[in-house]
């Protein structure tokens, strides 16, 4: 709920739950991102993400990898370990991150839950770069981050179109290689569940802008962002 007082949190910190399905055919690499919710503090998010994957239903049994040090983390030098809380890892190669990402608080959004949970559904604008590597011949996940947060899909529809355009810097749709937005009446641009942008660089980079509705896990429809990496 949004509030008129002075007393709200600054920040708020939003968990991020990536999937990665890999088939045997290495371009059809699929990334699903589901937001389980956002919290008003650091601690309650931390927490959060670790009980994330076992509030979705999962055993710890499911899991040939679980992983929470950081120091593995940056040993390893996984990607997209900014902000990671939890690396998994299935037996048939699907890799689960919990990530705890953060915005500023701009709606004065409170809650009167324990826990320190928003309340309200959020609708997220996330905005993923994937990078292409001549010299493995695959595809990867550079970046994935939560852009903002809005109270209601429109208003986050707009944030989203104007995401990768900028009038400072003399960035318009000219810029990218390709630029491909949804229609009006249109929910994604043909690049995935829920992008309703996607544009290539002129280096090959490729961006995809999302916006997707939080969800508790236990709920049996959960909004989610799918993206295929190319």
């Amino acid at each position: 709920m949004a509030s008129d007082n002075d007393a709200f949190a600054l920040d708020l910190y939003h968990i991020i739950l990536s999937i990665t399905h890999i088939s045997k055919d290495p371009n059809n690499i699929v990334e699903k991102v589901r937001v389980p919710g956002s919290y008003i503090s650091l601690r309650a998010a931390k927490a959060a993400a670790h009980s994330c994957l076992f509030d979705a239903g999962y055993e710890r049994e499911f899991f040939t990898e679980y992983e929470t040090n950081k120091d593995v983390f940056e040993n390893r030098n996984l990607p997209e370990r900014q902000g990671l809380v939890v690396f998994a890892v299935a037996s048939d190669g699907t890799t689960f991150r919990v990530r705890i990402d953060t915005t500023a608080n701009s709606r004065r959004l409170t809650t009167d839950y324990d826990d320190g949970r928003i309340p309200v559904p959020l609708y997220y604008v996330i905005q993923t770069t994937v990078e292409y590597s001549g010299e493995k011949e695959v595809s990867k996940v550079k970046d994935l981050n939560i852009m903002d947060a809005f109270v209601n899909y429109q208003e986050a529809r707009r944030y989203a179109e104007k995401v990768l355009l900028s009038e400072d810097d003399a960035l318009t749709k000219e810029s990218y290689e390709a630029y491909d937005e949804a229609g009006p009446n249109e929910t994604d641009c043909g690049y995935g569940e829920n992008v309703v942008v996607h544009a290539v660089g002129q280096y090959g980079e490729n961006y995809s802008i999302s916006v997707i509705q939080t969800h508790e896990l236990k709920n049996v429809a959960l909004a989610e962002a799918s993206m295929r990496i190319l």
